[in-house]
């Protein structure tokens, strides 16, 4: 397959990725100039569903330029001051919820609750009776070893070991609280950024889990599934059919450090990446 018409899906997945998922809001931004619609049905975790839910917020623009802004302010990615009161505090604690909220203001959570479009923000609960610390260090080193001896796009050994996925509606939040906390918690990768409680769980990084999440769904709902993936994966096409679903990935390793938040984060380099894939890939 060598181009996508949009028309052809039900289902947008937007994959984590941290400053990876700039190259899907290039992407968007180019389809929207282009008077794409995208499918009314979006599922995302970390990163991505941010990018999700400024599309569907109308607030790219403003998310990439809050982006760009609160990383130029920003020195260092470990806030070493804290260390005299022996505490270890990441920059993303603050910068990220900030960044969050820059773009999903209330008028723009309106907007979202209005939306024909709806997300499922897909996060990750630990394993029962262990509790967090031990679920994400396990969570962690399966992640890893399925990543590292059989590069799956979708790892299978955090769900064996007992990680639970589980996926709530943006906009089913009742309120713009509730909306920040669960964009943050399925962001929040320890110890960066803290578990979060959704809905009196705890509930970390959707990528634990899976970094590209999907849910269970029908032959034919799979073909109607188009994923964004912002791992590039070399041995695979742009794009190409994998489980029955349909993948787009970065015609190259997308050009910024997955975790810096600091000014020297090319953040505007992805965008750019992705912007000109939609180009390339799909000739607009």
């Amino acid at each position: 397959m060598s181009s996508i018409n949009l028309d052809r899906f039900n289902t947008l997945v937007f994959a984590g990725g941290g400053n990876r998922c700039w190259w899907q809001a290039g992407l968007l931004t180019r389809w929207t100039e282009h008077g794409l619609e995208l499918p009314k049905h979006l599922i995302g975790t970390s990163a991505g569903a941010a990018i999700a839910a400024a599309y569907v917020a109308k607030t790219i623009p403003n998310a990439l330029n809050a982006c760009v802004s609160l990383y130029q302010k920003n020195p260092s990615i470990v806030r070493w001051r804290k260390l005299s009161r022996l505490r270890l505090e990441f920059a993303h604690q603050k910068i990220y919820p900030a960044w969050i909220q820059s773009f999903i203001t209330q008028s723009s959570f309106e907007t979202t609750q209005g939306s024909n479009h709806q997300l499922l923000v897909a996060v990750t609960h630990p394993i029962p009776l262990l509790g967090p610390a031990i679920s994400i260090s396990l969570g962690t080193a399966a992640y890893l070893i399925d990543k590292k001896f059989w590069h799956s796009i979708h790892p299978t050994i955090p769900k064996y070991v007992g990680l639970q996925q589980g996926f709530y509606g943006l906009h089913e939040c009742a309120t713009l609280a509730e909306s920040h906390a669960l964009l943050c918690a399925a962001a929040a990768a320890p110890p960066l950024m803290s578990a979060i409680k959704i809905q009196g769980r705890c509930t970390f990084d959707g990528g634990y889990t899976d970094n590209a999440p999907i849910v269970v769904q029908s032959t034919p709902e799979k073909a109607a599934t188009l994923v964004l993936l912002t791992r590039h994966y070399p041995k695979r096409p742009p794009i190409f059919q994998f489980g029955g679903r349909t993948y787009l990935q970065p015609s190259r390793p997308v050009p910024v450090s997955t975790w810096d938040c600091t000014a020297k984060a090319t953040v505007v380099d992805a965008f750019t990446l992705g912007y000109e894939d939609a180009v390339k890939l799909m000739g607009i």
